[in-house]
């Protein structure tokens, strides 16, 4: 299991954003409508305090938002801690 995808997940899954949608790893969170501007940012909110990283102006781009195991992956990159 990745801890850092496990919680994405059920961060991902507790939004209200996400309409009870049954989200997985790799569901595309942009084009499904859970993730928009406000979600993105609150999303990056999210990822520095739970992970406890800074993210970079150049890491703030779509892909890295694209789905849960992007999200996690970008943590993980960044050196953040579970």
């Amino acid at each position: 299991m990745d801890p850092f995808l496990d919680i994405t997940l059920d961060w991902l899954r507790a939004s209200p954003r996400s309409r009870g949608r049954a989200l997985d790893a790799q569901t595309d969170l942009i084009g499904a409508g859970v993730l928009d501007s406000l979600a993105i940012l609150e999303t990056m909110n999210f990822i520095e305090s739970r992970f406890r990283v800074q993210l970079p102006v150049d890491e703030f781009t779509p892909e890295n938002f694209h789905d849960a195991t992007a999200i996690a992956g970008l943590a993980r990159r960044l050196g953040g801690t579970c």
